[in-house]
């Protein structure tokens, strides 16, 4: 009787854990050196419904415990607690787990974290614990509040139909790392003025050596900060224009590597920020090929051809269209001071001529910026 008293104690400690009835039957059969076909005999069961019993997947019943109670000379009523004891315990876990995987679950569907690990933006978690807490941290929260990511982006241009909710997350996700970055960054006054000025000669850089990086270095002049930031997983996204407190900022995601794709989202960008940014718009993400545009695209769009000459290009070549050359292409660079694969790009997307074009004269952009202004990307 003694032993029995201490092993109610025990169970009123252990079965609080994790053991189940069938930890303390074991323990009891044990101290009479019995196995399951002795206390299947005794109790009057099948071996197989004791099996079940041992391995806590049948529950005791009323009349088990009267049996067992008899046999080991305990109450009825220590079974039946040690039994819903560990019956609440497993009610407890699954919810906790359910709890877990409905979280992470959540993180997972508006942020593509397998790819952000893979970036660097956050570190191989070791537990949920550690990748909430890296969550918070990347947004600055204090608790999980996803409401902000679930409402559709009024600053996502050119949105296609391949973009859901899901996809305005990722895209707000990069939108939120671009803003970590940019706020690390600090450099002199904005002077919109010098921003116009700059504008008006992009098109002469593009034929200069070192052109972009001379660019580049412009805008930092004119108080404009300037990186490259890969573009997420489903976001499809070319660049973005915001402010990072009184400065603005141009990404570039170098989607698709080329010098006139490099050329064009800048002049879109710049045009954003002279134009379009505002309180009621203060962030601009850009998908500049598919999607149906809104005016101010429309006007980004207009602006950035005009200042990569786009017009003149178009009526000095048209001519040529049947039987084009690269010396004509060349040519028309050198009269109008545009890269020759700005033509190409121009052309291209006009239809006038095929898009396999487009791989003259593009060197792969990333091998052109100098990496301090790309250490993101890799």
């Amino acid at each position: 009787m003694e032993i029995n008293n201490i092993m109610v104690q025990t169970t009123q400690l252990r079965a609080a854990k994790k053991f189940g009835p069938g930890y303390f039957i074991q323990e009891q059969m044990d101290l009479r050196h019995w196995i399951q076909e002795d206390l299947a005999d005794v109790i009057g069961v099948s071996e197989k419904h004791l099996n079940k019993i041992l391995k806590n997947k049948q529950a005791i019943t009323l009349e088990i415990a009267r049996l067992l109670g008899e046999v080991f000379d305990t109450s009825v009523q220590y079974w039946i607690n040690i039994d819903i004891g560990y019956r609440l315990w497993l009610e407890q876990e699954r919810s906790e787990k359910e709890i877990a995987v409905d979280l992470k679950g959540s993180i997972y569907e508006r942020m593509p974290v397998n790819d952000m690990i893979k970036k660097g933006w956050l570190n191989p978690f070791e537990d949920l614990d550690d990748l909430k807490n890296q969550v918070l941290e990347f947004w600055g929260w204090e608790k999980l509040d996803f409401s902000v990511m679930d409402k559709p982006l009024p600053c996502l241009a050119r949105k296609s139909v391949a973009f859901n909710q899901f996809n305005d997350s990722y895209a707000l996700t990069w939108y939120r790392k671009a803003c970590n970055v940019a706020a690390d960054m600090k450099i002199r006054k904005y002077d919109p003025e010098k921003l116009n000025v700059l504008y008006e000669d992009l098109h002469s850089y593009t034929i200069k050596p070192d052109g972009i990086n001379l660019f580049i270095k412009e805008l930092k002049r004119v108080g404009v900060i300037f990186f490259v930031l890969p573009h997420l997983l489903k976001t499809y996204l070319d660049g973005a224009a915001f402010y990072s407190g009184e400065n603005p900022v141009i990404v570039y995601t170098g989607r698709y590597h080329r010098i006139d794709n490099f050329w064009f989202t800048i002049a879109h960008e710049i045009a954003h920020i002279l134009k379009h940014l505002n309180e009621k718009t203060p962030f601009i993400l850009d998908d500049l090929k598919n999607g149906v545009i809104d005016k101010i695209e429309e006007e980004a769009n207009e602006l950035a051809s005009k200042h990569l000459n786009h017009n003149e290009i178009s009526s000095f070549l048209e001519p040529y269209i049947g039987y084009l050359t690269t010396t004509k292409v060349e040519e028309c660079a050198e009269i109008y001071e545009v890269h020759p694969a700005i033509i190409i790009g121009k052309l291209a997307h006009d239809g006038k001529i095929s898009y396999t074009n487009q791989r003259l004269y593009n060197d792969n952009v990333h091998q052109l910026i100098n990496k301090e202004y790309q250490e993101i990307y890799r």
